[in-house]
């Protein structure tokens, strides 16, 4: 009875619609509801197949390696102990049938069924693979220098806190004047150390770089709040300890710190690479994806297929899709830093 309101709505809210979008994603279903036919897995054929396609050892080679090293690091521990769990076991597999996937591409005269995917995809990792160490690098930095009884420290908090409150529309409305060349206030700035006028939202080469600073601006400060919360439940005991057996401060931060914040760093890591994987708002307002689809990401992609193209059965696959993307990495998270049940 207690759990009853909550498994009412996560039916009703997640678990019917994600159900529903793998339905979809099996059918060439129109928005307004005029054609529903199925078409079994036409849409992830679409998705991730093309014409002239060909298979070779070097096409994403660094990607592939390094993935191919992760499978190598997933191995270690099991073959250690001459056992492996089913979890590990089918990431392991999964990672190298990856590897080997990404060996496919298309040949001359080829392309892609769907090139503008390959593109918001790329530019999605990119983004958070970036962005994501940055913003909670420096939340924890943030919240380290802030440590202990400081003089102002609650006041310092709220004001590195204040800009997560904003709606996008707000913040995006704001770096997008501040990155003008002609009017922005960097740009005076940057003219002082005798750097010219970038366009930072229409050239290609710097609009990702302006959206992820509009971003680590906007949301840093959610971490720093979790990060503090942490680190005011680590025993300060442990510190005076460490400072008699005469530990410096990058021993307590090694083996004090990081261990006392593991779980925070959990949440942190999960919830930021989800975020930065639905990035979404900024991209739609300070660019609209362009230059040149330079800042085109995941979500775009899904809503302009969707809701100007009115294929929601391939909106469906592409979001089941990211949705696959975000539980194998939120996974491989929770392997490497939880293992703490």
């Amino acid at each position: 009875m207690f759990t009853a309101p909550f498994l009412i709505v996560y039916l009703v809210f997640i678990l019917y619609p994600l159900l529903q979008a793998a339905f979809m994603s099996l059918h060439d279903w129109d928005l307004l509801g005029y054609t529903r036919e199925w078409i079994g897995l036409e849409n992830y054929v679409r998705m991730f197949w093309g014409t002239e396609m060909i298979w070779s050892l070097g096409n994403l080679v660094i990607w592939r390696v390094l993935i191919l090293a992760g499978v190598v690091w997933l191995l270690i521990r099991p073959i250690q102990r001459r056992s492996i769990s089913a979890g590990r076991a089918s990431l392991v597999i999964g990672g190298a049938l990856l590897a080997v996937v990404m060996g496919f591409h298309p040949g001359d005269g080829g392309m892609w069924n769907d090139p503008n995917f390959w593109v918001s995809l790329k530019n999605t990792l990119f983004f958070t693979v970036v962005s994501t160490p940055i913003i909670a690098g420096l939340g924890l930095l943030m919240a380290l220098s802030l440590q202990g009884k400081r003089r102002g420290r609650g006041l310092y908090q709220m004001a590195f806190f204040l800009p997560y409150v904003l709606p996008v529309s707000v913040v995006t409305l704001v770096w997008s004047y501040f990155f003008s060349p002609d009017r922005g206030l960097l740009a005076p700035f940057l003219a002082l150390f005798g750097i010219g006028k970038i366009a930072w939202l229409s050239d290609p080469n710097f609009a990702m770089a302006g959206i992820i600073i509009t971003t680590i601006w906007w949301t840093v400060g959610f971490n720093l709040v979790l990060f503090s919360a942490g680190l005011q439940d680590i025993d300060e005991t442990l510190y005076e300890a460490a400072s008699l057996d005469g530990a410096g401060r990058l021993h307590k931060f090694w083996h004090i710190t990081l261990p006392g914040l593991k779980h925070v760093l959990v949440l942190v890591a999960v919830t930021q690479i989800i975020a930065s994987f639905q990035v979404f708002g900024q991209v739609n307002i300070m660019t609209g994806g362009g230059p040149g689809g330079a800042t085109r990401v995941m979500i775009q992609h899904i809503y302009e297929t969707g809701f100007s193209n009115l294929e929601l059965g391939y909106a469906s696959a592409l979001s089941l899709f990211l949705f696959a993307l975000m539980l194998i990495v939120s996974i491989l998270q929770f392997k490497v830093f939880g293992r703490e049940r």
